[in-house]
């Protein structure tokens, strides 16, 4: 076998092992998915009260998926925060930023986000491997 068959060889495992951006979305959209379950039984089980406060959402319910990145291209990435004011008419990213970190004088950060991450990171792991095997399945 020649160098460019060899060439081309290695370029079509290559191909087959490293997703499409379409199948990229995917695959982070499940992990995504898997983040936001854990991040909102954290913050309901860090921060709820039950009370409602008119319109306004509790924090726990105000988690939510992106297939975007921060910059809203959709590349292939997912993002997990809270609506911001547009979404609801508060900010509930500052106050969970608050929440998690603390301020310098008043309040003490508890760190539920962090804690969230943690926990999930097999889960996630995992959630996002089966998912890139089931493409493999597929085809």
């Amino acid at each position: 076998m020649g160098l460019d068959e060899q060439m081309a060889e290695m370029m079509r495992k290559i191909n087959r092992a490293v997703p499409t951006a379409e199948a990229k979305k995917q695959i982070t959209k499940v992990g995504a998915n898997k983040f936001a379950d854990i991040l909102q039984k954290n913050t309901r089980a860090s921060h709820y009260q039950d009370r409602k406060l008119g319109k306004v959402k509790h924090l726990s319910d105000s988690i939510k998926v992106v297939n975007k990145d921060l910059d809203g291209v959709q590349n292939g990435n997912s993002t997990v925060g809270f609506e911001d004011a547009s979404d609801s008419g508060i900010n509930h990213g500052r106050i969970a930023r608050f929440l998690n970190d603390g301020t310098s004088h008043h309040l003490k950060g508890d760190h539920f986000v962090d804690k969230a991450r943690d926990e999930s990171k097999d889960e996630v792991f995992q959630a996002m491997a089966d998912k890139y095997q089931e493409g493999f399945k597929r085809g």
